[in-house]
């Protein structure tokens, strides 16, 4: 075969590999299986978030559906739990454990705003999230449901009450009772808390 001949057959089995590319079917040495995984997590990031938020909105409804009061909120309080567990495993938080007798007597006198401290219990409000934006511009504590996706059920709230019965029993030393009295998510203005110990 000629030079000219050779060159020729090369070129067009280029292009016809270049025309099988484009409709789909892989080129000779190229990883399937490395192409199928880009496939199947070609999701953006908005729509990966919007699945997310119209998942967990579903989930809570299920809760409330087939649930009464009592467990829905031991289930949802035991995640929360195990979310600040996570937290304090991930950023290896270790917290100087005070009596709370002590602590509440000294506080009263330095009350910020955000703490209140009266007989035996305290009000804790948050007034920012997680990233330290008002909580009063709409944003949830959770930042799974910080846009506070439409119709998410109040119900998710217990579990920010999970989370801080964790993160103040351990700075405390003793479980915590935690109440929830207002939350963002709920119409409130703010996130509030109760809590003291469960004695």
């Amino acid at each position: 075969m000629e030079r000219r001949q050779f060159l020729g057959s090369v070129g067009k089995c280029g292009v016809a590999m270049s025309v099988l590319s484009v409709f789909g079917m892989p080129a000779i040495g190229q990883d399937k299986e490395t192409d199928d995984k880009k496939k199947v997590t070609d999701h953006s990031c908005d729509e990966r978030i919007e699945f997310a938020e119209g998942w967990i909105g579903r989930f809570m409804d299920v809760l409330d559906s087939n649930l009464d009061e009592q467990t829905k909120c031991k289930i949802m309080e035991a995640n929360g739990k195990s979310c600040a567990c996570a937290y304090i495993e991930s950023a290896k938080l270790e917290y100087r454990k005070r009596n709370f007798d002590e602590w509440i007597a000294k506080a009263k006198d330095s009350q910020d705003g955000s703490l209140v401290v009266k007989d035996g219990y305290i009000i804790h409000t948050y007034m920012q999230n997680y990233k330290g934006l008002p909580v009063t511009e709409g944003s949830c504590l959770c930042p799974f449901v910080e846009t506070k996706p439409a119709g998410l059920s109040g119900t998710y709230c217990h579990c920010s009450v999970g989370y801080i019965k964790e993160i103040w029993g351990r700075i405390f030393g003793e479980p915590m009772n935690v109440e929830l009295i207002e939350s963002t998510l709920r119409g409130g203005k703010y996130c509030r808390f109760k809590i003291q110990p469960a004695r």
